[in-house]
């Protein structure tokens, strides 16, 4: 299996939402967690967010499927 290159600023900006995303989760439920809020805490622009995820609901299913990976 050939794996696909990602450009380097993508996987930096993935995975800081993930741990953005774990560490807010330890704290709160998926459905109280904002974008403003999550991107603030993972220290991007909230429009970059959007470039890569519709919603926080697909970044969860994201974080899920690399997990399990």
């Amino acid at each position: 299996m050939i794996k696909e290159k990602t450009d380097m600023r993508i996987r930096k900006t993935k995975r800081a939402l993930y741990h953005a995303l774990e560490e807010l989760l330890q704290k709160k439920s998926l459905s109280q967690i904002t974008v403003t809020e999550l991107a603030a805490h993972a220290e991007i622009n909230k429009g970059t967010f959007y470039l890569h995820y519709k919603d926080i609901f697909e970044l969860y299913q994201d974080a899920l499927e690399r997990h399990l990976k």
